[in-house]
């Protein structure tokens, strides 16, 4: 991800699975270690919620995974990136960089909401 991907997601998504993945090594259950690798990810990348990056779709639905599941996290998911198109300033990421065009979702939470989709596609019983 780190040397494949475009932009500052590939670095930033690699932070994200090492360390969840240094978590679920010692011991974490999934959902936390995901959480533990969302941590990681906003201290290197300082993006934080209401940024308008994919941090505001990525911690609702982790933390909606943490407590409900799969499908509330992709519900999750979807609202964080469809707000941040109202958000008034884009603080960090992709959208930082696309000046007044900023009645759109973030590419990178819209991103992060279609993964969350996909999952529920392919891993919850219709």
């Amino acid at each position: 991800m780190g040397t494949s991907m475009g932009g500052s997601s590939g670095v930033l998504l690699s932070i994200f699975f090492t360390a969840a993945a240094q978590s679920l090594n010692g011991g974490a259950p999934l959902s936390k270690a995901l959480l533990a690798g969302l941590d990681r990810m906003t201290f290197y990348g300082g993006a934080k919620l209401g940024d308008r990056t994919m941090v505001d779709a990525l911690e609702p639905a982790l933390k909606a995974l943490d407590t409900n599941g799969l499908e509330a996290a992709a519900s999750a998911a979807r609202r964080g990136a469809q707000a941040t198109a109202a958000m008034p300033k884009a603080k960090a990421g992709r959208s930082a960089y696309i000046g007044r065009q900023l009645d759109i979702a973030d590419p990178g939470a819209f991103a992060v909401a279609e993964a969350f989709a996909a999952m529920v596609a392919m891993f919850v019983p219709a």
